[in-house]
């Protein structure tokens, strides 16, 4: 064998190497995204199931083998979230779509790209069996979120007014477990893993959405980034939605411990949510009829003002269908 012959086969070698290794978005989409541009990608999210497929990723360095350079900066609330996106410190976030209709309008090049996962529940002490037994007692809440607008429902479902109960204004998901369990509230409504952390201290379940279900969680992110960043925007939907496959197939929170772990979730709350069943839907397009929703209700309770614009205000990404 001639050496020029030896080199190439060595050079044919190192490529089937690569390929066989390549990640699962491609090679085509690896390439594309360093040809059209690479900018750091950060993404804000809370301690809830919306930022688990992030946390997912970035704890298994799945962004990185992908060829995207991702940052993802965990707060506390969507109060803490919103003040991110407003100083431009984050330019993807995990969010819900009240939230959302909350900033845009001052923040008009963040873009709703998805869905995410994410349900809420209403959590109450175990004294409390019943949604009329919480009439004229206090139920934590953040009154600028989605966790109004699910309380404003489920209660109206229920036959209970929400002008029979108090509402105490409470941010963040881990404070509200907290006075729910000194006592200093008598409910609230939680998203996983607090409501898991909830229930691990005693709390009853009064009402929980469905699981598998678009329950107005949302993927938002700027737009002035996604259209210098479009290979790198698909290529992280992608790596997001492979975690929620990875969720799927064993259909419980067991591929998701490194992020419980850093959004806090205690020991008793971890041995509940690993036993919950899950399904998540991957990324989708959201519903017009979803997304009209939580805009009128955002209006309605003064934190958006302005025509309600579906097209305007979503992002169109390749692979989200």
């Amino acid at each position: 064998m001639s050496r020029n012959l030896k080199k190439l086969g060595i050079v044919f070698a190192t490529f089937l190497l690569i390929l066989g290794t390549l990640p699962f978005v491609g090679l085509s989409q690896v390439k594309a995204a360093d040809e059209q541009g690479a900018d750091k990608i950060t993404i804000g999210t809370i301690k809830n199931a919306a930022g688990i497929p992030a946390g997912m990723a970035d704890n298994s360095s799945a962004f990185k083998k992908n060829n995207i350079d991702v940052e993802v900066k965990v707060y506390n609330s969507n109060t803490e979230l919103n003040q991110a996106i407003k100083d431009g410190t984050v330019n993807v976030a995990a969010s819900n779509l009240v939230s959302y209709a909350s900033l845009v309008k001052s923040n008009p090049t963040w873009k709703v790209a998805g869905t995410l996962p994410g349900y809420h529940a209403l959590v109450a002490n175990k004294k409390y069996k019943s949604f009329k037994s919480l009439k004229g007692k206090t139920i934590a809440i953040d009154k600028n979120d989605a966790s109004k607008q699910y309380l404003k429902k489920i209660l109206k479902k229920h036959k209970v007014k929400y002008s029979s109960v108090k509402v105490k204004q409470i941010d963040a998901d881990s404070d509200r477990v907290n006075s729910l369990k000194s006592g200093e509230v008598d409910a609230a409504v939680l998203e996983d893993p607090a409501i898991s952390d909830a229930k691990g201290n005693g709390a009853k379940i009064l009402n929980r959405q469905k699981i598998s279900g678009d329950n107005g969680n949302v993927l938002i992110i700027n737009n002035d980034f996604a259209k210098k960043n479009r290979s790198s925007t698909q290529i992280l939907t992608s790596v997001m939605d492979d975690q929620i496959k990875q969720i799927n197939r064993i259909n419980d929170y067991g591929m998701a411990s490194a992020p419980l772990r850093n959004f806090g979730i205690s020991n008793k709350g971890a041995k509940i949510i690993t036993k919950i069943n899950v399904k998540f839907k991957k990324i989708h397009k959201v519903k017009k009829s979803d997304f009209k929703k939580a805009f009128k209700y955002a209006k309605s309770q003064k934190l958006y003002k302005g025509k309600i614009n579906y097209k305007k205000n979503t992002l169109k990404v390749k692979n989200i269908k």
